[in-house]
């Protein structure tokens, strides 16, 4: 069996890929944030039984300055890297985070044993802008 992963592709890209190649992705690797979350994007890949796995999941860590983030992680004594970790968790991402210290990769692998409601969920979704920390894969 043999399986592939593309990266940075739009719904179009992969329509492109399968009309020409007959192959579908298992997973497609894109910038996806709370400022990002690529919801119609997500919705296309599940659809076809792609994953959707999140690079710069943080945003590059600039999400983290949010005050909603903040306000969520007290109220579940969490950081707000926690946070956003679990929000991807929840809402069916792959998520791999960078991480700078023995430390931090605990920290991030510590969103298991809590859960955020469906009013932080829809807090969270109003955190959406459209803003890339990358370019626009259209844009290359």
């Amino acid at each position: 069996m043999r399986s592939i992963g593309v990266s940075n592709f739009h719904a179009h890209h992969i329509e492109r890929l399968v009309d020409e190649t007959g192959e579908a992705p298992v997973v497609n690797q894109v910038e996806l944030h709370p400022w990002l979350p690529q919801t119609a994007l997500r919705e296309f890949d599940a659809a076809r039984g792609i994953r959707t796995e999140a690079w710069s999941p943080l945003a590059r860590g600039r999400v983290l300055g949010t005050p909603l983030l903040d306000e969520l992680a007290a109220a579940h004594g969490r950081t707000p890297a926690q946070i956003v970790l679990r929000w991807h968790v929840q809402i069916g991402n792959v998520v791999i985070p960078k991480a700078s210290s023995p430390a931090r990769i605990r920290e991030n692998l510590d969103v298991f044993d809590f859960e955020l409601t469906a009013d932080d969920l829809a807090a969270i979704a109003t955190l959406e802008t459209g803003e890339r920390t990358g370019r626009d894969p259209d844009d290359d």
